[in-house]
């Protein structure tokens, strides 16, 4: 059983290292349009604009397959005026993502992709008076489609749009859900 084991961990290891010698390395930042509902009674949200970035790597598969993943910073905030206030409550969450998606380039200043992107709640916050943020769900497991290209050997962009369709926060009387965003970053790869 101990042969098995070593053998398969070695197998991966070296499957890895030839993967990773393969990878596409890169760095993205950007901003995102982020969106949500609330289902009070009355409640309303307006977008806001955030943040996002981090380290990405495409991982070969097979001829123009590959596996897109790595690790960002993202900011999800929403403003939130519960039904019969005038208060603009602004929440904030910020969480560190895991993305996972199957990625197709047409060539390598090109392609699409899509799958989940883990998100994991760092910390929450909400400013008007009185305003808690409870029952935050972590992990999330947003969907993400988008396309990358390049303009320049080391200089391209990775568009996005990203859903996740279940409650992710109370503020209390509000449920927080539906969350939403459109996103573009900058990247910049090695």
């Amino acid at each position: 059983m101990k042969k098995l084991a070593l053998s398969v961990l070695l197998t991966f290891g070296l499957i890895s290292s030839a993967a990773l010698a393969d990878a596409d390395y890169g760095l993205e930042v950007g901003v995102r349009s982020q969106s949500g509902d609330a289902d009070g009674t009355g409640s309303t949200t307006t977008s806001k604009t955030a943040i996002q970035f981090g380290g990405i790597v495409h991982y070969p598969i097979s001829g123009g397959w590959y596996i897109r993943s790595g690790m960002l910073y993202t900011q999800r905030p929403l403003v939130v005026k519960t039904g019969g206030s005038t208060v603009d409550n602004k929440v904030s969450m910020n969480y560190l993502d895991v993305p996972v998606a199957v990625m197709y380039k047409f060539e390598d200043y090109a392609g699409i992709f899509g799958g989940v992107s883990l998100g994991m709640n760092l910390d929450k916050s909400c400013d008007a008076p009185n305003c808690v943020v409870t029952d935050v769900k972590t992990p999330i497991l947003p969907f993400i489609f988008g396309a990358s290209f390049k303009f320049a050997p080391q200089l391209g962009a990775t568009i996005y749009f990203e859903s996740y369709g279940d409650t992710v926060a109370k503020s209390p009387p509000d449920n927080l859900k539906n969350y939403r965003a459109v996103g573009a970053n900058l990247l910049i790869t090695f």
